[in-house]
C-alpha cells in the first residue's frame, strides 16, 4: 500500500511540474519574448551610442520598460484578436484554448502597469511617452477594427519609439532622428507585408487593411517602394549626417536590406506558410542587424 502511495505522489508531483511548464511555456509564446527582447536591446544600445556614461540603473529601468510594454502589448492584442486568431494563429496559447482571457487580460493589466512604474524614476517625458504608447497599444486592435492602415502607422510609431525613447533617457533627443524616420518607414512596410499573411482573417472581421482593400499586389508594391526609398536613404545619410560611426552604419544597414529584400522577394513568390515564417525569421534578424548600424548615425558627444 505504501509503494502504492508513493507511486501515486510522484506521479501526482511530475503532473505538477510538468503543468507549470506548460504554463511557463505558454505565458513565453503568449509574450514573443523574442521581439521584447530586441525591443530592450535596441533601447540600450540607443543609450550607450549617445551617452555612455548614462547610470547602469537607466539601462535596468529602460529595459524593464520595453520588455513589459511589448509582452503586455502581444497579450492583450490576443486577448482583443482571440476571434481573428483562431483563423490566422490557432497554434497560440489562447485561440488553442491552453490560456484563458481572464488569465490573459489581468497579465497585460499587470505586466503594462509594471511598464508605467519602471518608467517614474526617468522623468516626465519618458513617463509621459510610456503612458502614451500603452494607451495606444492597449487599444490598438480597437483602432485595428475601425482602420487596419491606420493601425500599421500606429505600430510603426510605437517602433520608432524605442529609439526616441532611448534618446531621451540619454538627454539627446534630437540626436537620431534619421534612424527614428528609419525605423518609422520600415515598420511600416513590415506591417503591410504582416497584413497579407493575415488577410482572411482580417476580412472576417471587417478589417480594412491594404491587401484587403487594394489587394496583395498593391500591397507588396507599397512594401517594395518603402524599402525602396530607404535603401536610397543610405548613401544620402552618408553624405549628409556627420557620424561618429559611418563605416558601422554603411555595413549593417546595407546587411539589413540585403537580407529583408531576399526574404521578401521569397514569400511573395512562394506565397506560403513556410515562406512566411523564414520572412518573420530573416526580418528579425535584419532588425537586429540594422538598429546597430543605425545607431552609428549618433553624432559625436
Amino acid at each position: 500500500m505504501s509503494k502504492n502511495l508513493y507511486n501515486q505522489t510522484s506521479a501526482s508531483g511530475n503532473i505538477d511540474r510538468s503543468e507549470k511548464w506548460r504554463l511557463v511555456r505558454d505565458f513565453a509564446q503568449l509574450f514573443r519574448f523574442p521581439v521584447a527582447i530586441v525591443a530592450a536591446l535596441v533601447g540600450c544600445a540607443t543609450i550607450y551610442a549617445l551617452n555612455p556614461a548614462t547610470q547602469v540603473q537607466k539601462y535596468l529601468l529602460t529595459a524593464t520598460i520595453l520588455v513589459c510594454m511589448h509582452s503586455a502589448a502581444c497579450a492583450i492584442n490576443d486577448y482583443w484578436d482571440v476571434d481573428k486568431d483562431r483563423i490566422d494563429h490557432p497554434e497560440r496559447p489562447l485561440p488553442s484554448g491552453r490560456l484563458s482571457t481572464k488569465q490573459v487580460w489581468w497579465t497585460a493589466v499587470v505586466v503594462f502597469g509594471c511598464a508605467v512604474l519602471a518608467a517614474i524614476p526617468l522623468g516626465i517625458d519618458c513617463w509621459l511617452l510610456v503612458v502614451f504608447n500603452t494607451v495606444l497599444l492597449w487599444n490598438y486592435s480597437h483602432l485595428l477594427v475601425c482602420n487596419g492602415i491606420f493601425a500599421n502607422f500606429i505600430v510603426a510609431a510605437v517602433a520608432a519609439g524605442i529609439v526616441f525613447l532611448g534618446s531621451l533617457v540619454a538627454n539627446r533627443p534630437g540626436a537620431l532622428l534619421y534612424p527614428i524616420y528609419f525605423v518609422f518607414f520600415y515598420s511600416l512596410a513590415k506591417e503591410i507585408i504582416w497584413d497579407v499573411h493575415d488577410a482572411a482573417g482580417d476580412r472576417s472581421q471587417g478589417i480594412l487593411t491594404v491587401a484587403n482593400v487594394w489587394g496583395k499586389k498593391i500591397a507588396f508594391a507599397i512594401a517594395w517602394g518603402l524599402i525602396g526609398m530607404l535603401i536610397l536613404s543610405i548613401p544620402i545619410a552618408l553624405l549628409f549626417l556627420p557620424m561618429t560611426h559611418p563605416l558601422m552604419f554603411a555595413i549593417f544597414c546595407s546587411a539589413m536590406m540585403l537580407i529583408v529584400t531576399i526574404a521578401l522577394a521569397r514569400y511573395q513568390h512562394q506565397n506560403s506558410a513556410s515562406a512566411y515564417e523564414g520572412f518573420v525569421f530573416w526580418e528579425r534578424i535584419s532588425m537586429l542587424l540594422g538598429i546597430f548600424g543605425l545607431l552609428g548615425t549618433a553624432p559625436a558627444v
